[in-house]
């Protein structure tokens, strides 16, 4: 939201001593946009080590020197700060400042409220008093922002935050401090590092019991443990007690932790509780080392076991010795991950990155708490050419069936003909209109749009980007009909590859007469901007917004639904199921994948294929398969209304598509836990991660391809790892109900009372 000064955010926390939750505020107030937010931090009890941050980063700062009995004065003070700061947004982390800190905005009608969390669970209950306070505070509270997807669940379920109201921000790092050294002195002992504040739940002892195992089987190596706090003396009385005096060494808080990184080989983390999204771990990344971690909190999705580190179960200190002697063993598999971690860093988690996520969220709070709302549902026309029976076509029928009725009234307007899906969508309860014409170029036809959406009281109009009439005259028509909202959602891109765009040109050249675009990842718009001019002139600029696909997630597919699908598709036990699930156009590219499966039957014999879909290049993959002497290894199903069953009979799933924007096969496929092998086109990229949910490869590469089925078929031990890891991510960011959540925020955010 443009603004005619930049937003006022102030920070309140208990203190700044030294912490990752501490060391966030710290990294992110100085490197906020000053030209879109001026920040300041209140530090509800003493100041804390890192405190004079702030100061050097001319951060404005108090610390009120209060302690948790004198509240009520913590309170006042508070009341006096926000009133002379005046902030457009509160930020509160910690419990005292949650609660003071919110008590204190409502007091000072500060427009906006945020709770940060930054933990994954409480090493004591949940009091009742703090659970009824919670509840009482929740009207006044506009989002809640977490730093990890596995703090999800405990957010909703053990604090009660409302799902539609969290956001989560991956912390993030500046890999440059942290570039590793050329080379490793030839002299320096091999060397375990843990960075972690010596408290409970860090679980040092498990670190140490698991150190005297390694010592006892490689005893030239050392320890460090790098960080201060409570159970100093007990950690100590540990080391000796374990023998370990001559190997372990303790720092205490240290400032030089780059330096301290590069003088080790391996870094662990041994929390068993609480952990969420160490910026240690993150340092160590960014710092090239191998790390082992226990499989807590958010480190999973930090770590990628076997790849960046390894994952070890917690509280197991023969497990975390295994691990670090499994890493100490191989110096060039040590090297290896390290290099990896490095690279995760750089593209997913820099502190740059972290930042500008922030402020993206702080404009979407901004904007959703700021709005004047009109009263009962919003009407919402999706116009369309016809409904096709195509991905965009299916997705909104779910997505119509999602939406709170209570907020939007959708239904469908066609400017050709109903379509095949007409009557699903009024099965489902919505209506679906013709506007007549008398011919294809029926002057008329834009008038009768227009009285249609003026009879409607149309509030919003929603026009994809393959329905070209729908595309040019649905816009035109909200625009004369005065229809407060109108959007364009593109599902496509990579177009230019095979000599196409995702936007005609005069699309985007006329992006101004919408009120929004919306995308389906961050990578299609980088697309958008960068091959079809979107953004490049003042009139071909609008909002851009993500909304990701989504999909029905149901339960994991048993044993038996396994068993009766691959007996409906004939497959036998022993038989490596590959799977694609796409209409046989040029588009997927399945001869690719065909020669693809017949590369791999020379190495995995039992390797089948299973062809889900029809289309115009039918007969000529038929074909195909017989020439490529694979016939017999291929099934074809044709058209399908039942591909979550069929998907439980198969061990992975394909897309070779040479163009492709965020596709519901893929998300249905990591639904039905399938590892998904797919080109490296469009939004799959940002879906799959490479190593993680299955692997990515490069566009008409059907060697490559080969090779990750080959890989697969040999290692079901891999084949489950990566089919759980999908299905976390399905359950975690492709719902349909949070691509509906999405849409009608938007909505809502746009349709004003004008």
């Amino acid at each position: 939201m443009e603004s005619p000064r930049p937003l006022r955010v102030m920070y309140v926390v208990p203190d700044l001593e030294v912490g990752g939750a501490e060391r966030h505020v710290t990294t992110l107030l100085p490197r906020l946009d000053r030209t879109r937010f001026a920040a300041t931090a209140v530090c509800i009890g003493g100041p804390g080590a890192l405190f004079p941050v702030l100061a050097e980063h001319d951060i404005p700062a108090v610390a009120l020197g209060t302690t948790r009995r004198q509240a009520p004065r913590a309170l006042v003070m508070l009341i006096r700060e926000m009133r002379r700061f005046r902030p457009d947004i509160v930020i509160t982390r910690g419990y005292n400042a949650e609660l003071l800190g919110r008590l204190a905005a409502f007091v000072t009608r500060t427009p906006r409220s945020i709770v940060w969390i930054h933990h994954c669970g409480d090493t004591e209950p949940i009091s009742t008093v703090r659970r009824w306070i919670d509840r009482r505070l929740d009207p006044i509270t506009d989002a809640y922002f977490g730093v990890a997807e596995a703090q999800r669940p405990f957010m909703v379920g053990e604090l009660g935050f409302p799902d539609d109201k969290i956001t989560i921000v991956h912390n993030g790092v500046d890999p440059g401090p942290f570039a590793p050294p050329a080379s490793r002195p030839p002299d320096r002992a091999p060397t375990v590092g843990i960075l972690a504040a010596l408290r409970p739940e860090k679980d040092h002892a498990t670190f140490l019991r698991a150190a005297a195992r390694v010592a006892a089987a490689r005893p030239e190596i050392r320890f460090l443990i790098v960080g201060g706090g409570p159970c100093r003396n007990e950690i100590e009385a540990l080391i000796t007690e374990l023998g370990l005096d001559d190997h372990v060494l303790l720092t205490g808080s240290r400032p030089d932790v780059a330096h301290l990184l590069h003088s080790m080989d391996v870094v662990a983390l041994s929390s068993h509780t609480v952990e969420c999204f160490p910026m240690a771990l993150l340092e160590a990344m960014a710092a090239a080392r191998p790390a082992v971690c226990t499989a807590v909190g958010g480190i999973p999705e930090m770590l990628v076991d076997g790849v960046t580190g390894l994952l070890v179960p917690p509280r197991d200190p023969q497990a975390l010795a295994d691990g670090l002697l499994d890493v100490l063993s191989d110096p060039e598999r040590a090297r290896k991950m390290g290099r990896a971690g490095r690279e995760r860093v750089e593209s997913e988690f820099t502190l740059d990155r972290s930042v500008r996520a922030t402020q993206d969220a702080l404009d979407t709070v901004v904007r959703t708490s700021s709005r004047v709302r009109p009263s009962g549902p919003l009407r919402l026309t999706l116009v369309l050419d016809q409904t096709f029976v195509g991905g965009v076509e299916v997705l909104m029928l779910d997505v119509f069936r999602h939406f709170d009725p209570a907020v939007i009234r959708p239904r469908v307007l066609c400017l050709r003909e109903e379509g095949p899906l007409a009557d699903e969508y009024r099965a489902a309860g919505f209506e679906v209109e013709v506007v007549q014409r008398s011919s294809r170029y029926d002057p008329r036809r834009l008038t009768r749009l227009v009285r249609n959406l003026r009879r409607d009281r149309t509030d919003a109009v929603l026009v994809t980007h393959h329905h070209r009439a729908a595309l040019g005259l649905g816009r035109i028509a909200a625009r004369i009909a005065r229809v407060p909202v109108n959007l364009v959602a593109a599902h496509d891109m990579d177009l230019t590859s095979v000599g196409g765009r995702c936007l005609p040109r005069w699309a985007t050249a006329t992006l101004f007469l919408s009120d929004a675009l919306v995308l389906l990842g961050q990578r299609q718009g980088e697309y958008l901007h960068r091959e079809e001019g979107v953004g490049r002139r003042p009139w071909s600029r609008t909002r851009e917004v993500v909304i990701t696909n989504g999909i029905r997630v149901g339960p994991v597919p048993t044993t038996a639904e396994r068993e009766r699908a691959r007996r409906e598709l004939g497959l036998s036990p022993a038989e490596f199921a590959v799977g694609i699930v796409a209409r046989l156009s040029p588009q997927k590219a399945h001869d690719v994948l065909f020669d693809a499966v017949a590369r791999a039957a020379r190495t995995h014999p039992a390797t089948k294929l299973v062809v889900i879909g029809d289309g115009p290049r039918g007969p000529e993959l038929r074909e195909l398969a017989h020439r490529l002497r694979i016939a017999h290894r291929v099934v074809f199903t044709g058209t399908r209304r039942d591909v979550p069953s069929l998907l439980a009979g198969l061990d992975v799933a394909c897309l070779s598509s040479v163009h492709e924007g965020a596709p519901i096969s893929v998300m249905e496929a990591m639904a039905a836990g399938l590892p998904v092998v797919a080109t490296s086109c469009g939004c799959i990229p940002d879906m799959v991660t490479d190593g993680v949910e299955g692997y990515v490869v490069p566009v008409g590469d059907s060697a490559a391809l080969a090779e990750r089925l080959v890989s697969l078929a040999s290692n079901p031990g891999r084949v489950a790892e990566m089919g759980a890891a999908a299905r976390r991510r399905a359950e975690s960011e492709y719902r349909i109900s949070r691509t509906a959540r999405a849409f009608e925020a938007l909505l809502a955010d746009l349709a004003t009372v004008r």
